[in-house]
């Protein structure tokens, strides 16, 4: 093999060594869908049967422990405490139920098509993720990730509906099979 091509094919094996892609999981800059940094606000406006109304949340407490964070988020009439692990973002606490098996809502490496089940102690909710998609609210326009929710008993399906979150942002938008909807009207990020 001559000089040059010898050159060459180490530049080209070099090439292809760096375009290789690093799982999504892996990356420092993966999608955060749901924030977990105390300060961080979110302003709500919801419309069920004609009537609307505004909720906020807002993360009051957060604390990073052994590679996993616990935040505590209040809103009009309910405190949740959310868990991040190796998994995802987890319901682990509610005001009205206490300590509860932790409810995943979102997975950190989630992608189109992924189902994931979240045994609710009597039902069980499913979820499962549609493709990233634009969406425009009064917060502003975002590249949001649906989930679609549906909670099922004894076989049978009695609620269902989708959410979406965007990058750095977390939940924007709620909707309710049959019910209302919540789409976010400001969003205040916490500092860090």
């Amino acid at each position: 093999m001559t000089r040059p091509a010898v050159l060459l094919a180490v530049l080209l094996s070099a090439g292809v060594a760096v375009a290789a892609p690093v799982p999504k999981a892996l990356k420092k800059n993966a999608p955060e869908w749901m924030p977990l940094t105390a300060g961080s606000k979110w302003e709500y406006v919801s419309t069920d049967d004609n009537t609307v109304t505004t909720d906020t949340r807002e993360i009051t407490a957060a604390d990073d422990k052994d590679g996993k964070t616990t935040a505590t988020q209040r809103t009009i009439n309910l405190t949740q405490e959310f868990r991040r692990d190796e998994t995802g973002v987890a319901v682990v606490k509610t005001s009205n139920r206490g300590e509860t098996k932790p409810r995943y809502v979102v997975k950190h490496a989630m992608k189109e098509g992924d189902t994931w089940e979240n045994d609710l102690g009597g039902y069980t909710e499913v979820r499962t993720v549609g493709k990233v998609e634009k969406i425009t609210l009064p917060a502003g326009q975002y590249d949001a990730i649906p989930v679609k929710f549906q909670y099922v008993q004894n076989g049978a399906a009695f609620q269902s509906g989708t959410v979406w979150y965007a990058d750095g942002v977390g939940l924007v938008r709620i909707d309710t099979e049959g019910g209302g909807s919540e789409v976010l009207k400001a969003f205040t990020p916490g500092k860090k």
